[in-house]
């Protein structure tokens, strides 16, 4: 690490131009690359024919309405004298597209600001998150300060409504027979693990004292468990990523909550799109079997159109390799033996399921009629989905990669108009938006 000049008298240590040589000559070095594997090309891939299955149009489309999730998030250092201390700032969308003026603006030759301003209607959170050297409502720690902002986030959004009804309607499957009990893997205070919280235990405000040994106030959104990845003196970088996939697809959770306690027939006509795996991450991993089970249940008793759109990283370099290998129309459905073969370095014969702590979802790799290329997930009913995939189990899915296909956008490769749109209208840019948000926040410290 280079060292640097605070009051600009010294210049900076800068890094040697001639040090790489020492590794580019090095035989070890080039022993353990030469042993490495690597992502196959496709001339190496071969798919099982079991795995690829053809995509039957439906002659009406059910869907009437899409609702595209996305979140961006900035870090900026917030004291021209302590430049360690740093504030993130978060910001989501959640977008909602009528079909009908969709297809009305397809067939038009050329598309007016007018035109777009009727399709896109823009409801944006956002969200300030102490993230280093920073402490909120004189918190004695980062940890809890961290805690108590992302508690008030779920406690008040914008529009009025409360995150924090649905997480506890979530965790104790308030939607179909309550459970009466969860396991908290580790109190944020005294660090017991294992606590058990109870359904009743938790007040109006949705804090409870299930902790015996501490008796100190938990909040129900310390079952994400985020404070577990927070070092008060590294700060909290590490759980950026995790809170912005957590706050999207709770976001999805509390639309399809609202949606349902209003009119559940209206879930036959809603197709909700997130940007990014169906899947929860790090710490917050363990969200996934709660919401595979609010899944299993609509599709049991009411219905679910939702998936996962990936833009980037192996799965998508992987499906950029094998596009010749599927025909327009044809959907290929991964499993583990092409994962590990292809994909991700493990053994193709393992038991264990992929993502199995991780995922509620199954992958697929979807070919357009016009032959673009999407990586898409679908809950399934259970993590051993993955070892045999069939058509069947991903509920939905003609309608779905129909919807897709309809929603193409030219702005990016292989993107489709509402997460391009959610994206452009909710992402902080490097430059400006993060020099302005600096720029804010300095001039805001006393």
């Amino acid at each position: 690490m280079a060292y640097s000049s605070k009051y600009s008298k010294r210049p900076d240590e800068l890094a040697s131009k001639s040090s790489h040589s020492n590794i580019i000559n090095d035989k070890d070095v080039k022993a353990f690359i030469n042993d490495c594997e690597y992502p196959k090309s496709k001339d190496d891939i071969t798919l099982d024919p079991a795995l690829i299955v053809n995509i039957e149009y439906p002659d009406k489309n059910p869907i009437e309405h899409i609702i595209a999730i996305d979140g961006s998030y900035s870090t900026v250092p917030v004291k021209k004298t302590f430049p360690s201390s740093l504030i993130t700032f978060f910001q989501f969308g959640e977008l909602l597209l009528n079909i009908k003026d969709l297809d009305e603006i397809s067939n038009m030759a050329f598309i007016s600001r007018e035109a777009m301003s009727k399709i896109k209607d823009l409801e944006r959170s956002k969200l300030v998150l102490p993230t280093k050297n920073v402490a909120y409502k004189k918190n004695l720690t980062l940890t809890h300060s961290i805690r108590r902002t992302i508690y008030e986030f779920f406690k008040k959004r914008d529009d009025g409504t409360n995150f924090l009804e649905t997480v506890h309607w979530l965790i104790f499957e308030l939607y179909n027979s309550p459970t009466d009990e969860y396991n908290l893997s580790s109190c944020p205070h005294c660090h017991e693990r294992n606590v058990t919280v109870r359904r009743t235990d938790f007040n109006s405000d949705y804090i409870s004292n299930s902790c015996k040994i501490c008796n100190n106030d938990i909040f129900i959104t310390d079952i994400f468990r985020l404070h577990e990845a927070i070092d008060n003196e590294l700060g909290a970088g590490g759980i950026l990523g995790y809170l912005t996939n957590l706050i999207e697809q709770m976001n999805i959770i509390h639309t399809i909550k609202s949606i349902r306690n209003l009119k559940p027939d209206l879930l036959n006509h809603f197709l909700f799109i997130k940007d990014g795996p169906l899947a929860f991450f790090g710490q917050t991993a363990n969200m996934h079997e709660p919401v595979r089970k609010l899944c299993n249940f609509l599709f049991d008793n009411n219905n679910l159109f939702l998936a996962g759109l990936e833009k980037s990283g192996a799965f998508v370099e992987h499906a950029d390799e094998i596009k010749d290998l599927l025909k327009p129309g044809e959907a290929f459905l991964l499993n583990n033996k092409h994962i590990y073969s292809y994909i991700l370095p493990n053994d193709p014969d393992t038991p264990d399921p992929y993502a199995r702590t991780s995922y509620y979802s199954a992958k697929l790799i979807f070919k357009s009629i016009d032959g673009r290329m999407y990586v898409i997930t679908i809950p399934v009913e259970n993590e051993n989905i993955v070892l045999n995939p069939q058509k069947s189990d991903f509920k939905n899915l003609d309608v779905i990669l129909w919807n897709i296909e309809k929603l193409k956008c030219d702005m990016y490769d292989n993107a489709i108009v509402p997460v391009a749109l959610a994206n452009k209208l909710i992402s902080l840019s490097v430059h400006p938006s993060s020099i302005i948000l600096e720029k804010f926040a300095k001039a805001l410290i006393k």
